[in-house]
């Protein structure tokens, strides 16, 4: 059977209870969010940008940005996420500066959306039938100086997650991906890949970090006992450092196309 681009309704509540609910969702969303702060000073208040969320799940992020005074537009292939992210909006009261188009990635063109001064694809990469034909397409939609924000599931991170682990036998097959039904996603990726299609396509490559690249190491009990707030603290202090970075269980690319 040809594998296809997964679509999360039948997991949108999976997702909200153990991604998005979570200490993996609050540290995910917390290091990408310094990073682009960081990297993008211009996401201040002072200068609205047009910013598409392509893949947007429940939409936190771009709430954020939508509060920031950004115009926003959100698709997703799920009708459930999707809804849930407009809610989000609607009780935020955040909802006239955004738009929310139900539609696969494929089906995005500048011809009908214009382009964007920032493009975020955030884990969705990694669970397409064909990931570097679609992201070709998406970057379409980045603007002359516009950037691309881009987060996708560590293949790095997950091979030395099953060797710690004793799985030797699977990472020796390769079989790393994800099994039907499950939040292991179809395609892990490797930085030098993702960033040889991103520089295939003309962006220079601005700044990397590793998204949790402590937190899923870190014995059961020990995540528990932790504050989330000193959990965070250590992983933002590491990561954009060599080498940690790399063992993060995402990673976020900022991207540039030149002017």
């Amino acid at each position: 059977m040809t594998q296809q681009d997964r679509n999360f309704d039948d997991l949108a509540q999976r997702f909200a209870r153990n991604v998005y609910g979570g200490p993996k969702g609050e540290i995910r969303l917390a290091i990408v969010w310094q990073h682009l702060c960081q990297c993008l000073p211009q996401l201040t208040p002072l200068s609205p940008l047009r910013i598409l969320d392509a893949g947007c799940g429940f939409g936190q992020l771009a709430l954020r940005l939508a509060e920031l005074g950004h115009e926003l537009v959100l698709t997703d292939l799920s009708q459930n996420m999707l809804a849930e992210a407009q809610r989000r909006f609607v009780d935020e009261g955040a909802e006239s500066g955004a738009t929310f188009i139900q539609a696969p990635v494929q089906s995005l063109d500048p011809q009908s959306l214009g382009r964007f001064d920032v493009v975020l694809f955030h884990a969705v990469l990694e669970w397409l039938a064909q990931p570097q034909q679609t992201l070709s397409r998406l970057l379409d939609l980045v603007r002359p100086g516009g950037h691309v924000s881009l987060l996708f599931y560590n293949r790095d991170a997950l091979v030395f997650r099953n060797l710690i682990r004793g799985n030797w036998r699977k990472v020796e097959s390769g079989a790393l991906q994800g099994e039907a039904g499950g939040l292991t996603p179809y395609h892990p990726l490797a930085l030098q890949e993702v960033e040889a299609w991103l520089k295939a396509e003309g962006l220079q490559i601005m700044a990397r970090a590793g998204v949790r690249v402590i937190y899923d190491y870190l014995e059961k009990g020990l995540r528990e006992r932790r504050p989330i707030d000193e959990i965070v603290r250590m992983e933002l202090q590491y990561a954009q450092q060599e080498p940690y970075l790399h063992l993060g269980r995402y990673i976020h690319v900022l991207a540039r196309r030149p002017q």
